[in-house]
């Protein structure tokens, strides 16, 4: 074919608009091509014609604004005559405005333009007008509902026909999952790259002792002397007719542990070990002066009423003891008497007597067993039951991550957090079952809920070491036939992993299903930087202590910081616990943290019957994102 036959077929042939615009475009390029050439003294060794071979007397901008409409686009056009800004419907729509609802204008589009990114857009819009060339860039938009997008837009000059400059043009798509997905595809090669597959004190709202820095303080003790542990359990008897929030836990919690503190010697340390569970530590005392205590303190629980609720309600309580001896040079454990001492109180609720005093601690065959009878008791009699709480993705401003947690159920039948109960599990090596049960009934839960939501699963350390965990992940997700990318397991940090070889096996199996490994507790241990360096974490949960006061803690804020620079060098996402206040989340925002989860996001929820799908339909009520964010899950 000869270049007059190609010529021929090309006036035969009817262009698209888009078409058409890309010639003008190429027309532009060779003008100026030719106009630097002859500025320059070049000689030409063939003549250049700068005619538009498509020209007509159509209005470029009508032409790309339809090509655009053809490909789903979205336009923005601007006439520097005027100053007149106007942009398509499919343009509203990305920029999260109904079609015809908002008058366009310079500086609203500037509004939605996220603040960090607008003065390169506005970079790349003059050199597109110095230059008279097409500039593209990519920019998030910040639509009014608060959420976060992705743009793409192409901009070019419009020229008249009298080959002048009076305009611009910008085409738009929404490529947000395609964002998405290519950061998702440099973090986990980052990933690849830096993992190596080789071998606090208070409870802020009673203000005693956690269960941890209370057993610190019974082992130092037990190194100076001898004395008494009391442990203390307090039930409601009436519950007020619109039942107990957690805000009214934490105020009863409050109460009953002045009315403890008050009762107990000024010198006993005080401690909240568990729902509803109050340690007194009687130093240096002899077992009837201790004896005499305790007693004071359940018949102070049991004659007291507290006021409780917006009603202003009475609620009263029944209360039970648990005391145990210790003496200076026992090989007894704090955590040992602590269990003693829990086991002692349960038993006077069964015996229907207020205190049970034990002479001495028990001996390690007879409290594995107890603790063994206890936690098959729960299991057998269903007394599990599953929460989840929202987790803020702080570049999206979107819920997009549950939580999936465990609540134990108390004698009330009242949910409770399961700390302590995990605690006994974990050290009598009966935590397999618990998380077993947890396992089979979130994937249930998952596999009737909406396939894009993403869920992050809690797991003991001590049930990774159990060969048999995971075959049965594998089995589970098969059977339900369950995406494995919806799913992050959750180890502790401080938890006790039984087999450091056995645990690396699951940590790469799980990768190898398609699940996601997540550490929690992030720097409230000690082997942080290990894990880290060792185990394929793909994200990481950092220490609500780090979090709950880091507007005015500057040395949270430096620790956070690092975190997160470091996290993000090792391709490893962060998520901030304990989030309490928008001007938090600013903060972590600002941080570069990539998810949020605490109060000011949203509170644990129960799930209720797997089969009601409850995480796909219900829609979490989130407070503190810039006024109240009401979004279904997923």
């Amino acid at each position: 074919m000869n270049l007059d036959e190609v010529l021929a077929l090309a006036a035969e042939r009817d262009y698209t608009p888009l078409e058409r615009a890309r010639a003008r475009r190429a027309r532009r390029q060779i003008q100026q091509a030719y106009a630097h050439a002859v500025t320059a003294g070049r000689d030409l060794v063939v003549d250049v014609d700068p005619h538009d071979p498509l020209n007509t007397d159509a209005d470029e901008a009508a032409r790309i604004a339809r090509a655009a409409q053809l490909a789903k686009l979205g336009t923005i056009t601007w006439i520097s005559a005027t100053g007149e800004i106007s942009w398509s419907d499919e343009m509203s729509l990305i920029l999260g405005c109904a079609p015809g609802t908002i008058r366009p204008s310079t500086d609203l589009l500037f509004d939605l333009v996220h603040p960090e990114d607008a003065p390169g857009v506005r970079r790349t819009i003059h050199s597109a007008w110095r230059e008279q060339t097409v500039k593209e860039t990519t920019y998030r938009v910040v639509r009014p509902d608060g959420t976060t997008r992705y743009v793409h837009c192409y901009i070019e000059v419009l020229i008249d026909r009298f080959d002048q400059p009076h305009g611009i043009i910008g085409t738009g798509q929404d490529v947000t999952d395609l964002e998405l997905a290519r950061q998702e595809r440099d973090r986990l090669a980052r990933r690849c790259e830096t993992a190596r597959t080789e071998l606090i004190s208070r409870d802020p709202a009673t203000g005693l002792l956690t269960r941890p820095r209370f057993a610190d303080e019974v082992g130092r003790t037990q190194r100076g002397g001898s004395g008494a542990l009391l442990v203390v359990a307090a039930e409601p008897l009436n519950l007020p007719t619109s039942g107990l929030d957690h805000a009214a836990q934490d105020r009863l919690a409050a109460a009953i542990a002045g009315v403890v503190k008050n009762v107990a010697r000024r010198t006993a340390v005080c401690g909240l070990v568990g729902p509803g569970e109050f340690g007194v530590l009687l130093q240096n005392t002899t077992m009837a002066s201790a004896t005499t205590i305790a007693e004071s303190i359940i018949d102070s629980l049991r004659g007291h009423s507290f006021v409780i609720g917006q009603d202003r309600e009475r609620v009263r309580l029944d209360a039970w003891g648990g005391l145990v001896r210790y003496h200076d040079g026992d090989d007894t454990s704090s955590f040992d008497l602590l269990v003693d001492a829990e086991s002692a109180w349960r038993q006077a609720k069964r015996q229907r007597v207020a205190l049970t005093v034990l002479r001495q601690p028990a001996r390690p065959e007879d409290r594995q067993e107890t603790c063994r009878s206890r936690i098959q008791a729960a299991i057998a009699g269903n007394s599990f039951t599953l929460y989840a709480q929202p987790i803020l993705d702080l570049s999206l401003n979107q819920i997009t991550r549950q939580e999936i947690l465990l609540r134990v159920l108390d004698g009330t039948g009242q949910p409770v957090p399961p700390s302590a109960f995990l605690d006994v599990a974990e050290r009598v090596d009966e935590i397999w079952p618990i998380d077993r049960w947890v396992i089979d009934h979130t994937m249930e839960l998952i596999a009737h809920g909406p396939r894009t939501s993403h869920y992050q699963v809690n797991v003991s350390g001590r049930s990774l070491g159990d060969p048999h965990l995971l075959e049965h992940v594998h089995d589970v997700v098969k059977r339900h036939t369950i995406d494995p990318s919806q799913v992050t397991f959750e180890i502790t940090e401080t938890a006790l992993i039984g087999n450091l070889t056995q645990a690396m096996d699951f940590a790469c199996g799980i990768r190898d299903i398609g699940c996601r490994l997540a550490l929690d507790d992030f720097g409230s241990g000690y082997g942080t930087f290990t894990y880290l360096k060792y185990f394929p974490i793909d994200l990481v949960k950092i220490d609500g202590d780090f979090i709950n006061k880091i507007e005015e803690s500057r040395p949270d804020q430096v620790i956070v910081r690092s975190f997160v620079d470091m996290c993000r060098g090792l391709g490893i996402q962060t998520a901030a616990e304990f989030v309490e206040s928008e001007a938090t989340l600013r903060l972590l925002r600002d941080y570069g943290v990539d998810f949020a989860q605490g109060y000011a996001v949203g509170k644990p929820t129960p799930v209720g019957n797997p089969h009601r799908a409850l995480l796909g339909s219900a829609e979490i009520e989130t407070a503190g994102l810039g006024g109240t964010l009401r979004t279904a899950i997923g």
